[in-house]
């Protein structure tokens, strides 16, 4: 069963948020109501470790958890009535997104965490300190997310699932994840999510500033054929 899981950053205004990382509020909520319309439902990430998916769901995640996406974001969702996976790096709560350099921008506190949480939002594991796990020692993987699991929880936050900052990971990361006990854990790609994939290496779709609802379906329904479609035109006939 195929699900689309999304991958969004900040929500704002491009005039003060710029356009990396970012979508307008108003482009947030074509998307979610063009889905809508099509009959789609929405899921936490949390919910995916399940062997068999629902039809018809889609989920939307939210990395980093930067204050924009919240102020901007969250109204846009309490008025369709959806919620999301919101991914919290515990060591950089209620400061700003270090890893940006020079467009740093302020990330949320724990109060505002608790409240998405109390909202029947998931807010999940984003490691410590955003960390490229994949050029990592194992045993730096386990500290950075068991870390970050412990940090939260601590706060009342309790989360089901991880977030790969970067998308990256390796061999080893999904053992480091299993130990802790999560069942699901998020990478990204260029392709929607399968039935049959590796529940701790879930593909997600990045979303871009210019994804309208046309741009999204294309990138949701139709790159995969597309693309499919040429591979198939450039093999040898026989």
């Amino acid at each position: 069963m195929p699900l689309p899981i999304l991958c969004y950053h900040k929500v704002g205004p491009a005039a003060s948020l710029g356009r990396f990382l970012n979508i307008e509020a108003s482009t947030l909520e074509s998307q979610i109501a063009f889905l809508q319309r099509r009959g789609y439902g929405f899921v936490l990430a949390k919910d995916l470790a399940s062997h068999v998916w629902p039809d018809r769901v889609v989920c939307l995640t939210f990395d980093d958890c930067y204050l924009s996406a919240v102020s901007f974001g969250l109204p846009v969702l309490e008025k369709l009535g959806v919620v999301a996976s919101w991914y919290a790096v515990s060591g950089l709560v209620n400061q700003s997104s270090s890893w940006d350099g020079p467009i740093a921008a302020p990330l949320c506190g724990w109060e505002t965490l608790r409240t998405l949480q109390s909202m029947g939002h998931e807010v999940g594991n984003h490691t410590s300190h955003h960390a490229h796990l994949a050029e990592l020692t194992p045993e730096a993987q386990l500290a950075q997310l068991a870390a970050c699991d412990t940090e939260l929880r601590a706060q009342g936050i309790h989360p089901g699932s991880v977030c790969y900052p970067y998308g990256s990971y390796n061999q080893v990361t999904a053992s480091m994840v299993g130990r802790l006990g999560y069942g699901v854990a998020l990478a990204v790609d260029k392709r929607i999510a399968q039935e049959g994939d590796d529940r701790r290496a879930l593909p997600r779709v990045v979303i871009g500033y210019s994804d309208a609802p046309p741009l999204l379906a294309y990138k949701l329904w139709l790159r995969s054929k597309v693309r499919g479609t040429a591979r198939n035109s450039a093999l040898p006939r026989v």
